[in-house]
């Protein structure tokens, strides 16, 4: 059976009330999804948490594939 191991990764929103924080540079993010491709990884869901009504931050999980070795070559 196919087993996978899993990863989040936590992306800050700007809360345009209350936060000064720069807007998200997308190509940055666009940069790292595709690095987390290459190295196997998978995106699988994405959600954003809030706190007072206000989305905080944007979670993505991504999984990928675990290599499972044959108990032959287990010692």
């Amino acid at each position: 059976m196919q087993q996978f191991e899993y990863k989040t990764f936590n992306i800050p929103l700007k809360n345009a009330l209350f936060s000064k924080k720069q807007d998200l540079d997308i190509e940055s993010i666009e940069d790292e999804l595709n690095l987390m491709g290459r190295v196997g990884w998978e995106l699988t869901t994405q959600f954003t948490r809030q706190k007072n009504g206000f989305s905080q931050y944007a979670v993505l999980i991504f999984k990928r594939p675990i290599a499972l070795h044959s108990s032959k070559n287990k010692s």
